[in-house]
């Protein structure tokens, strides 16, 4: 019999995400992977713009003045390459129509969140666009303005039609003209208000950068992250990743894989523009960072306007994921009233079957404290989260769990609501204690060939609970354990138990004497669920970087993990969950 105690809290995972070479050949990726060549004092300045926004705009874009030519020069000068290189340029051209309709959904944004300023674009279909830069200080008084000085830029322009790829989901883009309502470096007084005029902060001189390389990169949600250097981050992630919650109001940073949004890139400067969808479309959907094994897609409908409904059902539709988006007019307030959203949620998805108030049990955003961060937060974004038993089914013991969250376009007024939720009847696989750990493993993005949660091929039949060595990448050696009940008469007898002390009512026993071999069924990439780690978020391991985890000790009696493994048809492990023993 081993030694029946908790598991220790696993060490943080150290997601390792692979992003395709785009070197090579394409001359545009390598600008977008080496755009740090050649900067001179960026992240100084973006430091000093973001924190105080007071900064004179027009002495500063003097001090750059050197860095543009030195640009400029370097990239306008004429292709002198032979018939093969203008071959492989034509590879990476792109439909301008295409990308600028995609572009016309948002409204991007430049800021840091500090000091009121911010310079706003808008796409047109035909790569038009529009856009304002603001700025204010409202101490800087002097004769015949004593309301403060205001920074301003009114602009337009045209996208060159010559867009070319930069990698999936990215465009690289030139400005082929920018026009200013008001002629830059003049000043009037108007209404007791100075009145700066100034270039477009953000993307001020791109309009004369050209060459090969690209001066903006265009990144459509769904993009992945790791795309986007440090300094570019620092203008997004703040905002947008991370969120302050419990008693304490903890500053808790949940970064996704791949972009709920869009984003576009000043390649020259290290800046970075956030978007707002501003259409009538959903662009963002909710998915689950890892597809769960022995799952089948049974229903799949995505909509013109990017709403959703998807079902995912084990083989004895004994466990199920709903995973919906769906438009809605009304303005939740998912932090002060998160009973609100969920209820209409219900509704929407099971029409008039929903639980009365003894029966659902509601946490939000306000009283995180209660709960785990991890069922409060998905990429930085406020979720009410519920369980429930709802009427209407034919069989008792349904554990239900749901997770909700508001999408706002923000000049429509529509919003989009998602829930992802899981029924699990008990005895099921998978059960009910991985649908409550795999509702926590939720993420954003903007692809939507992601909203199934069903594995592929590769379906578990059954389940062995067991004392596991991770050997090397392919395989894992276990040894099964039985639990005996202190009144499980049959069982006590099989094992000779008569004397044992049944401590928690219950005796871990091995089934077979010594360990087995399991084959890995995905190799190093087959799936290890923690269920607490220390940092109060779900943890992912794959068998490559888990067997890292498993193998830290130099006692080799340590080194082993109590878990729950999913086998299937060929004994192969397809799926691995960390067990809980009192």
């Amino acid at each position: 019999m081993i030694r029946k105690n908790s598991k220790k809290i696993l060490a943080l995972l150290v997601t390792i995400l692979m992003f395709s070479s785009l070197s090579g050949c394409n001359p545009i990726a390598r600008a977008l992977h080496n755009r740090t060549a050649g900067k001179t004092e960026t992240a100084g300045k973006t430091e000093a713009a973001g924190d105080s926004g007071k900064k004179d705009l027009i002495e500063e874009k003097k001090k750059k003045e050197d860095k543009e030519k030195d640009f400029i020069n370097k990239k306008d000068k004429k292709r002198t390459e032979n018939e093969d290189s203008e071959i492989s340029e034509d590879i990476y051209r792109e439909d301008p129509g295409e990308v600028f309709s995609e572009m016309s959904d948002w409204r991007f944004i430049f800021s840091s969140g500090a000091g009121g300023w911010s310079t706003e674009l808008t796409v047109n279909p035909d790569g038009s666009f529009t856009g304002i830069f603001s700025d204010s200080e409202m101490g800087s008084t002097g004769p015949g303005y004593d309301h403060g000085t205001v920074y301003l830029c009114n602009f337009s322009g045209q996208f060159s039609k010559y867009v070319r790829s930069a990698g999936p989901l990215m465009h690289s883009l030139k400005i082929e003209s920018i026009r200013y309502k008001n002629e830059p470096d003049t000043e009037e007084i108007r209404d007791n208000i100075l009145y700066k005029y100034t270039t477009p902060y953000g993307i001020e001189g791109l309009d004369k950068a050209s060459g090969y390389d690209a001066p903006l990169v265009y990144m459509e949600a769904g993009a992945v992250t790791s795309a986007i250097n440090e300094e570019e981050m620092s203008w997004i992630a703040p905002m947008h990743f991370g969120n302050y919650l419990g008693e304490n109001w903890d500053y808790v940073e949940d970064m996704p894989e791949e972009l709920p949004f869009g984003v576009l890139i000043n390649n020259v400067d290290d800046y970075a523009f956030f978007a707002e969808n501003i259409s009538e479309t959903n662009k963002t959907n909710l998915v689950n960072r890892v597809k769960l094994p022995g799952l089948k897609n049974t229903e799949l409908t995505i909509n013109e306007d990017g709403t959703y409904y998807c079902v995912d059902e084990n083989r004895a539709g004994t466990f199920r994921v709903i995973n919906t988006c769906f438009k809605t007019k009304k303005d939740y307030d998912e932090y002060d009233n998160a009973e609100e959203l969920v209820r209409d949620s219900l509704k929407k998805i099971y029409g008039k079957n929903v639980p009365d108030s003894d029966n659902l049990y509601v946490t939000s955003p306000k009283n995180a404290f209660y709960t785990r961060y991890s069922e409060m937060l998905v990429n930085g974004q406020y979720t009410a989260s519920a369980f429930w038993s709802a009427p209407g089914r034919e069989y008792e013991g349904v554990y239900r769990d749901g997770r909700f969250l508001v999408l706002k376009s923000y000049e429509t007024g529509t919003s989009f609501v998602c829930a992802y939720i899981i029924e699990s009847e008990n005895g099921s696989f998978p059960d009910s204690a991985i649908a409550n750990h795999y509702i926590t493993s939720l993420a954003l993005t903007g692809r939507d060939d992601r909203i199934s949660s069903a594995g592929e091929g590769m379906g578990a039949v059954r389940e062995m609970m067991c004392d596991m060595k991770l050997t090397d990448k392919d395989s894992v050696e276990a040894r099964e354990y039985i639990m005996v009940g202190s009144e499980d008469e049959e069982l006590i007898k099989k094992y000779h138990l008569e004397d044992a002390s049944f401590d928690d009512d219950y005796e871990l026993v091995p089934a077979e004497k010594g360990y087995s071999t399991y084959k890995l069924a995905q190799g190093a990439y087959t799936p290890f669920y923690v269920q607490y780690p220390e940092d109060h978020f779900h943890r992912l391991y794959f068998a490559y970087d888990f067997s890292e985890y498993i193998n830290r000790s130099d006692d080799e009696e340590e080194n082993t993990c109590l878990m729950n493994l999913y086998l299937n048809e060929d004994d192969e492990v397809v799926y691995g969950y960390e067990q809980y023993i009192p």
